[in-house]
């Protein structure tokens, strides 16, 4: 059985939002049980990239939420998570997932790119499998030949082909410090704050006939988070939001796609899915 590293997280106000666990929060708390497991299975972060000349890069991020738990029923959770690597170390994958002792919150998959670090200053990297020395240090049953899977397609053209297209909206931002990590390039961490941004300032500023059903997106929980990433954003760079809500079947569905240079370049996609709202 892959080893699994397990934690308490005690909450505190900021933890949840009036509707559900913060999908930000999740994210921050899978990035973080990466460093955990490496650090106690294989090595340390600061070790990885600065004597190891490795990397991991983000590129799909699967979130599931499972029983509705709020903020008043959940004086902390536990954290269970373990790491694997596929594709002979050209790919990793985490899975996590969130529990008390009476619900189960959430799971996660976390899909990474193992990269090789070309410049310890600037930490730029190109992708390619980690080391014969560190795949050593994972146990047999950690390690697998096929490839993770995709999710953000499928579900990309389920919502696209079967949902009726109710708004799009645009929303431009900017890399500031507060959106980066070490090597000045934007936190994935951070996709779901400018997510829920993005889609809040839909909800709020369109005008239609369809601007009730819309709102509602304020006051119901997140079913799914799914993004996929594909190009990085750099510090103090400018890019864009494009979000389309869709009705699918009487679930809302937003498919936001961050760009850059007028929509030149795709950085990300993310898919949110709600709990039944019609």
């Amino acid at each position: 059985m892959p080893r699994a590293i397990e934690w308490e997280e005690t909450v505190d106000t900021s933890t949840f939002s009036a509707v559900q666990l913060q999908p930000g929060v999740v994210a921050s708390l899978t990035w973080n049980a990466v460093a955990r497991w490496m650090r106690t299975h294989v090595v340390p972060f600061p070790t990885l990239i600065h004597k190891e000349a490795t990397g991991m890069v983000v590129m799909g991020f699967h979130l599931e939420y499972r029983d509705p738990v709020s903020f008043v029923d959940c004086e902390a959770f536990r954290i269970q998570a373990a790491l694997r690597m596929m594709r002979r170390g050209e790919r990793g994958q985490l899975n996590l997932r969130i529990f008390s002792d009476s619900a189960e919150l959430a799971v996660v998959q976390l899909i990474l790119r193992p990269v090789s670090i070309l410049d310890p200053n600037s930490l730029g990297a190109e992708p390619a499998p980690i080391s014969d020395k560190l795949l050593a240090m994972f146990e047999p049953d950690e390690t697998f030949s096929e490839s993770p899977v995709r999710i953000v397609p499928a579900r990309l053209t389920a919502i696209e082909t079967n949902g009726t297209l109710l708004t799009e909206y645009t929303k431009p931002f900017t890399i500031h410090r507060h959106l980066s990590e070490v090597a000045e390039q934007w936190a994935w961490t951070e996709t779901p704050a400018l997510v829920e941004s993005a889609r809040e300032s839909l909800a709020l500023e369109t005008r239609n006939e369809h601007t009730r059903f819309l709102r509602l997106c304020l006051s119901q929980r997140i079913a799914r988070f799914d993004v996929e990433y594909t190009r990085p954003y750099f510090s103090f760079e400018c890019g864009e939001i494009v979000s389309r809500a869709y009705d699918v079947g009487g679930h809302l569905a937003f498919v936001h796609r961050f760009t850059s240079h007028r929509g030149a370049h795709l950085h990300a996609t993310a898919v949110e899915v709600f709990s039944a709202c019609g």
